[in-house]
This record gives structure tokens, C-alpha cells and sequence, in this order.
């Protein structure tokens, strides 16, 4: 088999005596350098390494990562890493006041095959923050409860019921309370059911996201690979992806192996973007890497990276449902129908004891005239807005909801059902969706000896177990698998790699 590539078998290695990488040393004539000296004067005030406060890592060497000013590191940062021009960012990067990636590495006080010194994190965590996403205050279930009363619908019952209840305490303070006090209790009912079913589903959802956002990715510190939750990735982590791998920050590339990436994502292009130390060496967080492998640096973590600043722009309000735009509209119309008709009513009523004067309004005054003609038009719009409707959409919607459930499929809020029972086609990839997501392997063509089938994976005859041994071997050496103490048994590797190992 062809020997392993540099890149990979460094990736393997746990020790702090060998480097993590083996590319960069090879690679680093191509990208451009500086001097310590021609630094510019905002690089001279942040690389400080000589302050008081500066710390000694347990290896020996100096980290003076607490000795900068976070804000002028950030604004350093922020002209390689912003959503600019390629070419800006690269001049940038190039510049003496950065120096290219080997600057970087210095200005970070990490190292390119070491990382950073594990002990430092805590300090890199507290200046420059972490990788994670600020998440908005989960809403009480008074403020969600509050909220069901900006429905015009339950609006328009709230006042209906009011008057009717008044009204019907005038006409008889024995009886004339029960119709005001039916459509308050209805009204209470769908404001209740929404407010619990949302809250739920928040409180789900939320320990969902938690489950989610607790990825693992591989970064070297202190000379060796570990696996750590994406969101304790800090400001200068030298972090490790492959082919199938998120971005979980951005980053500048130390070490790249053929490494193609998906940034539609981010720019909305469908085809992949070739990344090298020399041309375009950003990797943006977000993004998908598809082909090869890289090292890199972080350069922006959680919030300052290009896709925290995305997200935090996309923060707003939801817009309604076009459910609850009709319903509104219906409300709307009710409203100013039955008002309509109530009006109508009260004139007309009005016009026959003024000007039409029968007989059997002659004992009546006109102040009681009026305050009946006044009770009926408030019943006519009592009558004509229907209070039933919104319990009978909220009661229908959560028990689609647990319809839904119980096929695996968890809605966060009741109109999300709406959105899909409107769905009439589904576009899909078949990778992961129509399949397994499991690759096997079928075939193998060693020199002039063939293994393999295209039902069930099993060892051919016609390959001996001398020769398979060999070969597993070489298929083991080429692996980008590696292995991650303390949990061997969970060290990632890429989705073909499996199907190899389960072939023999």
C-alpha cells in the first residue's frame, strides 16, 4: 500500500515529544512572513510578552496571552476575518502587522504543532470568550400566558364577555352573569392550553439544543489531540477537522490536506471552495469541509465569528402564520359586521319610538328604550363573534402535536404544524435521509487479486489471510482515525472508515 501521508499520521500522534503536524513546516515558504520588528504600532501594543502579568506554562515556555489588550486583539483579528474581499483578508494576513500564519501563531501565543498550553484556556475563555452563542432568556410561562392575548380574536371575546357581563348584572343580578362569565372561562382555556404546550415544547427544545450543541471536536493542546465540546474552543486553539466536519469557528489554516469546503451556508454558492495556506486559507464557521483534512487556528470564536454575527442578526420577532393572519382578518370582519349590525339595530331601533311611536312604546321612556335598543346591539356582537373558535384551533393543534410525536418529529410551537400540514413537496438528498447513512464495502481490487460482493460483506477466499493482513494494515496506516484518550472507544473517524474495518 502507499505509505500514509505526513498529515494523517501526525494527526494520530498523543505524545507530547512528537509534533502534531507535519505540513506546516513544509508549507510555510509559501505563505508570507514578517519580522518581529516591522510590526505595526497596534501589533507592537498587543504583543506585550514582557508585562506583569505575564504567565509560565508548565512546559517552560512564556504565555503572555494575559498581558494583551483583548480589544485591540480582536480588532487585529477582525481585519483578516472580516466579510470582505479574499483578497483584503490575505493582504491582511500578509501585512507586517500580522505576519502571515507564522505571525499569527506568535500573536496568539499558541504554536502550530503544539497548540496552546492547556493551562491557559480558563484565561483565553474569560478575555476572549467562548465558542458558544448568547441564548435569549427562556420566556416564563406568565410572559408566554400573557402573550396568547394578542390574538384580536381573544381580544374582541375579552370585550364581549366585559360587556356582556355587566349587562347582564343589570338586566338580573341573579342569572345574567353565566354568559359573560362562559366565554371568560372559554377565553382562559385557550390562553392556559397555549401557554403549556408552548412553555413544554420550549423547555424541550431547549435541552434538545443543549444535547446538540454539545459536539465534540478534536484540537491539540499542550502537544497532544484531545477531544473537547466545540463550545470550549478559545482564541488561539489549533483545531483539526476533516472530510464531514462542521466548522466550529474561524479560523486560519496551519496544515491542509487536499481540503475542500461548503460555504453555501454563508455566501449561497452550491460548489465547493478549494482552501490552501497560500490562496485562501480562512475557513469560516458554519461551514462544511468536504474533501481532505486541515489544521487550523482559531481567529473568532462563538459570538465575533462571521456566522455569531449572522445569527445575531437574524434575532427578531416571529412573523404570524398565514393561520393566524385569516383568523385575524376573520376576527376583523366579525368585528366590524357585528358592530355594523349592532348599530343598525340601535338606530332603527330608536327611529320607531322617535318617529314611528307605536302604541306599545308609549309607557316606555326613551332613556329605557335606548338602554334596551343599547343591550340588544352589545348581544348582536356578543352572538356574532364565535368564542368557540379560538379553543377549537388551539385544542386541534396540540393534538397534532402528539400525533406528530409519536412519530419522532417534536414541534416547539403549535403553528409549526400549520407550517407543515401546508407542505406539498419535500425536497431531500438521499445521503443520510432515504438511507443509512452507512457505507460498506463491496469490492476491493488488490494488484490482480479481486475481494468482494454486492450482498453481504464477506471474505473471499480467493485473497489469503496473510495478504488481508497486509492489507488491513496499510488501509489502518492511511486512516485518519485516531485515538483519543480516555475513551479509545469513541475516537471519530470518517464514514468509510467503518465499513472497512467491518469488511474484514
Amino acid at each position: 500500500p502507499p505509505p500514509p501521508s505526513p498529515w494523517r499520521r501526525s494527526m494520530c500522534r498523543n505524545t507530547d515529544s512528537e509534533p502534531t503536524g507535519g505540513i506546516a513546516s513544509r508549507q510555510s515558504s509559501t505563505t508570507a512572513t514578517a519580522t518581529a520588528g516591522s510590526a505595526s504600532d497596534l501589533a507592537t501594543d498587543i504583543k506585550m510578552g514582557t508585562q506583569n502579568g505575564d504567565q509560565t506554562s508548565t512546559n517552560g515556555t512564556s504565555s503572555s496571552v494575559d498581558g494583551k489588550d483583548p480589544t485591540a486583539v480582536k480588532e487585529l483579528l477582525h481585519s483578516i476575518n472580516a466579510p470582505q474581499s479574499l483578497s483584503s483578508n490575505l493582504k491582511n494576513l500578509t501585512s507586517p502587522s500580522v505576519g502571515g500564519q507564522d505571525g499569527l501563531v506568535k500573536l496568539l501565543d499558541t504554536d502550530a504543532d503544539a497548540g496552546i498550553d492547556p493551562t491557559t484556556a480558563e484565561l483565553r475563555r474569560e478575555r476572549y470568550g467562548c465558542n458558544s452563542l448568547p441564548s435569549s432568556p427562556r420566556a416564563t410561562f406568565w410572559q408566554l400566558f400573557v402573550d396568547t392575548f394578542d390574538d384580536a380574536t381573544v381580544q374582541i371575546l375579552m370585550v364581549a364577555a366585559l360587556v356582556s357581563l355587566g349587562v347582564g348584572l343589570y338586566e338580573d343580578p341573579t342569572t345574567g352573569y353565566i354568559e359573560g362569565v362562559a366565554i371568560l372561562a372559554a377565553v382562559l382555556i385557550v390562553s392556559v392550553v397555549t401557554a403549556a404546550n408552548d412553555y413544554g415544547k420550549e423547555k424541550q427544545f431547549r435541552a434538545l439544543s443543549e444535547v446538540n450543541d454539545d459536539v465534540p471536536v478534536v484540537v491539540v493542546r499542550g502537544g497532544r489531540a484531545r477531544q473537547i465540546p466545540v463550545a470550549d474552543i478559545v482564541l488561539g486553539d489549533v483545531v483539526c477537522v476533516e472530510a464531514g466536519d462542521q466548522i466550529p469557528c474561524d479560523g486560519v489554516l496551519l496544515a491542509c490536506d487536499g481540503l475542500e469546503v461548503d460555504e453555501s451556508a454563508l455566501t449561497g454558492e452550491p460548489e465547493d471552495v478549494d482552501k490552501d495556506l497560500a490562496s485562501d486559507p480562512f475557513v469560516l464557521s458554519g461551514c462544511t469541509a468536504t474533501h481532505g483534512s486541515a489544521r487550523f487556528v482559531a481567529v473568532a470564536v462563538g459570538k465575533e465569528s462571521q456566522w455569531g454575527v449572522i445569527k445575531a442578526h437574524l434575532e427578531k420577532e416571529q412573523d404570524q402564520t398565514p393561520l393566524q393572519e385569516k383568523l385575524d382578518d376573520m376576527a376583523a370582519l366579525i368585528g366590524y359586521v357585528g358592530m355594523a349590525a349592532a348599530a343598525a339595530t340601535f338606530v332603527a331601533m330608536m327611529i320607531i319610538k322617535l318617529l314611528v311611536k307605536p302604541a306599545y312604546l308609549d309607557d316606555v321612556s326613551v332613556f329605557s328604550h335606548a338602554l334596551d335598543a343599547f343591550i340588544i346591539g352589545v348581544t348582536i356582537v356578543v352572538v356574532a363573534v364565535p368564542e368557540g373558535l379560538p379553543l377549537a384551533v388551539t385544542i386541534s393543534l396540540a393534538f397534532s402535536t402528539k400525533k406528530m410525536l409519536a412519530d419522532q418529529n417534536l414541534i416547539r410551537h403549535l403553528a409549526a404544524c400549520e407550517t407543515m400540514g401546508n407542505a406539498t413537496n419535500i425536497c431531500s438528498d438521499k445521503t443520510g435521509t432515504l438511507t443509512e447513512n452507512r457505507m460498506t464495502v463491496v469490492r476491493g481490487v488488490f494488484a490482480d487479486m479481486e475481494d468482494g460482493d454486492t450482498a453481504e460483506p464477506t471474505k473471499k477466499a480467493n485473497v489469503s489471510d496473510a495478504a488481508m493482513e497486509i492489507i488491513l494494515e496499510g488501509i489502518a496506516t492511511c486512516s485518519t482515525a485516531r485515538v483519543v484518550p480516555p475513551e479509545p472507544e469513541k475516537a471519530p473517524v470518517n464514514e468509510d472508515e467503518p465499513a472497512i474495518h467491518d469488511r474484514r
